[in-house]
C-alpha cells in the first residue's frame, strides 16, 4: 500500500510533508498548513498517534482558510480540542468512517 501524500480540500490539492522538524518556524511546532502554498507539514519525528493528531489539527486549519473562517482559524486551542475530539472518534469508530450502512 503507498502512503498517501496529498489530500484534496476544496479546489486545491494540498502537498503532505514530513520533514524530521519544521525548522522554518520553531522547533516547538510540530505542524503547519499553508493555504498559498497548498502544504500541510508534520514533523516526522513524532510518534504515529501524536502525528494523526497534528495531522487533523493542519487539516482543521486548511478547511478554515478554505472557508475564510478567520477568527477561528487563529483559536489554536479551539482547534487543538477539535482535533482531539475528531481524532478520538476515528480511532473509537473506525467503521463509522468507511461510509458504509449510515
Amino acid at each position: 500500500m503507498s502512503k498517501v501524500n496529498t489530500i484534496k480540500i476544496g479546489y486545491k490539492t494540498y502537498r503532505i510533508e514530513k520533514p524530521l522538524e519544521i525548522k522554518e518556524i520553531s522547533a516547538e511546532y510540530y505542524g503547519i498548513a499553508s493555504h498559498e502554498n497548498a502544504t500541510i507539514t508534520i514533523a516526522d519525528k513524532l510518534e504515529q498517534h501524536d502525528k494523526n493528531h497534528v495531522f487533523i489539527h493542519e487539516l482543521l486549519h486548511a478547511i478554515c482558510a478554505r472557508f475564510q473562517m478567520r477568527e477561528l482559524n487563529e483559536e489554536e486551542q479551539t482547534l487543538d480540542l477539535l482535533a482531539s475530539g475528531i481524532y478520538e472518534a476515528i480511532i473509537d469508530n473506525p467503521h463509522i468512517f468507511l461510509m458504509e450502512d449510515i
